[in-house]
Order: structure tokens, then sequence, then C-alpha cells
């Protein structure tokens, strides 16, 4: 993995640059759009790992680096946050996977690593073309590098110790860049809110449980055992939400360590509603205890109520 550790302000990127950067990040969202939003197979339309996850991701690099550049300007520079965003904005472009039977479970399996490489080198490549034809464009091997390793540091692990989602490829020495991004991929709780760490909660629910994603789908009658089953997984996904919230709340000092002095307290300050999204994924995971299957199918976005008319 690369590690960079930002020491001087890199040049901010001309007029014209800021354009190209732009188009190339709605370049980026479109390819998301079109193999994760509009693909003809609808079980490759992922609820989750969209264009609209990479928006977030995007807007919260961004904020998160520019939190650090008001509290130490010669460590973040303007083009510093034009190379978190375009990393952001490419972090999810590859989503391969594989059905997975888990103890009776078929549920969907990324290529967790694989996917963050492949996203990486697509990354470059596209860069690489897009500004090949422009002479002093200002970005050099160096930033496409730091790109690579904010990529590569999303890659997702879960720890059974602290009994959430870690990053384990950033650490201290990780550039800000490829902490800013790493931290906003998995911000939702604390940055954005209740109602959206809930959404997205649902949404990855559904992306990954194929098994009831389908058979609600087909529209099939299912038997009662295998409702109470697929129930008391749906049961078991909203309870663990407050847990994991709260786990990554409880992480966030750790995970600012080593950051530029007053860095950490300005991104905290972004971190600011853990305490409701904690509060509010509580209260609904109560609330759904006493649904029936077909309630919370509803609840979590499996179906609509035109579907359940019919």
């Amino acid at each position: 993995m690369f590690e960079f550790k930002i020491e001087k302000p890199s040049r901010a990127p001309a007029p014209f640059q800021e354009q190209l950067v732009r188009s190339i990040e709605e370049k980026a969202l479109d390819l998301i759009e079109k193999r994760f939003g509009d693909s003809s197979d609808g079980e490759n339309r992922l609820a989750f790992h969209n264009a609209e996850h990479t928006k977030g991701v995007m807007r919260r690099t961004e904020s998160i680096l520019r939190a650090i550049q008001k509290v130490t300007v010669h460590r973040v520079a303007e083009k510093d946050v034009v190379l978190g965003r375009l990393a952001a904005a490419f972090h999810d472009v590859v989503q391969e996977s594989e059905e997975q039977d888990k103890d009776g479970k078929l549920v969907r399996q990324r290529f967790t690593g694989r996917n963050e490489k492949k996203s990486a080198d697509e990354a470059i490549t596209f860069l690489e073309w897009e500004m090949k034809e422009l002479e002093g464009s200002g970005f050099s091997e160096e930033d496409f590098a730091v790109i690579e390793d904010a990529i590569r540091g999303t890659v997702p692990d879960f720890s059974v110790e602290k009994k959430t989602v870690i990053q384990p490829n950033v650490t201290e020495q990780s550039s800000l860049i490829s902490r800013a991004v790493a931290l906003a991929d998995l911000g939702t709780a604390g940055m954005d809110g209740a109602e959206a760490f809930l959404r997205e909660g649902d949404a990855l629910f559904r992306e990954e449980n194929l098994d009831i994603t389908r058979a609600l789908k087909n529209r099939e009658p299912i038997e009662d055992e295998l409702k109470e089953a697929y129930r008391d997984r749906m049961i078991e996904w909203a309870k663990g939400q407050p847990v994991f919230a709260l786990k990554r709340q409880e992480l966030l000092e750790e995970e600012l360590r080593g950051m530029p002095p007053g860095a950490d307290v300005a991104i905290k300050k972004l971190f600011n509603t853990f305490d409701e999204s904690i509060a509010e994924a509580a209260k609904r995971a109560e609330a759904r205890v006493s649904l029936s299957f077909d309630e919370l199918a509803l609840d979590m976005g499996f179906l609509d109520k035109k579907m359940m008319n019919h």
C-alpha cells in the first residue's frame, strides 16, 4: 500500500482544470449509474453501492478536508481537496461479487479488497487517459498514487473485537486524503444523521440478502417457516444498526489519532449526529419487532404499497 503525508500544499488547479475535474467526476457517477443503477440485470441494480452513496462520500470527503484546511492550511491545498473528491468518485466503480450460501442464507459476497484494487486501477487508467493530452495539468504521478492509495484505503473489514466495520489499510501514516475518504465512506451515521443512516442500512441489507430479494420479487407464495426465518434476519439486522453506529462513534477517537494539531477537533465537529442516529436506529429496531414479515418487507423497502396491493 502507498503511504504519503502531505507536508506542502500542492499547486491549485487552474480554472480550466476545475472544469475538467468536475467533468471527470460526472463521468465516474454516470459509470456507476450505468453499471449499478440502470443495469438490465436486476440483481446488478445495487441498492446501496450506487451513485447516491458515491455522491455522499464525495461530499463528506470534501467537508473533512476543508475542516483540516481551516486549522492547518499548510497541510491541505485546493488540489488535495480535488484529489480527495476524485478518489471518492471512483472508490466503488467496481462491485464484483458471487452468491454464497451461509448457513442456508443466500447472500451477495463482495470481492472485498479485489474490488477496491480494480476500482483504483480503473481510476488511474481513466485519469491518465483524460489528462494525457493536457500539458501543465498540474497532476503528477504522485497525485495518481495518492488517489490509488485512498481508494484502497476503503477496503472494509468487520472487527469482532470492536463490533463494527474498520478499514485496516488506513493508518496514522496514511495521507490526509486517504484518511478523509475512509472516514467519509463510513461517515453517514456521524455526519448525515438518522434519516440517511437508516435509509442506507436498509439498502445495504436488501443488496446483500439475495434470497429474500428474489423471494419477494418473484411474488410467489412463501412458506410460513421461511417467512419467519427471513423476518428473524430482518429484525436481527435492525437491532445491529444502533450497535454499529455506537461502535463507529467509539472508534472515531482512534481513527483521528495522529491528525495535525486542531484537525481532530475540527473533524469531530462534523461528526455530530451519532447520538441522533443511534437513538433513532434503536427506536426503529424496537418498533420492527412487532411487525409481520409483509410489514417488514414494506418498511425495509423490499416492496412498495403498490406491490402490496397486487
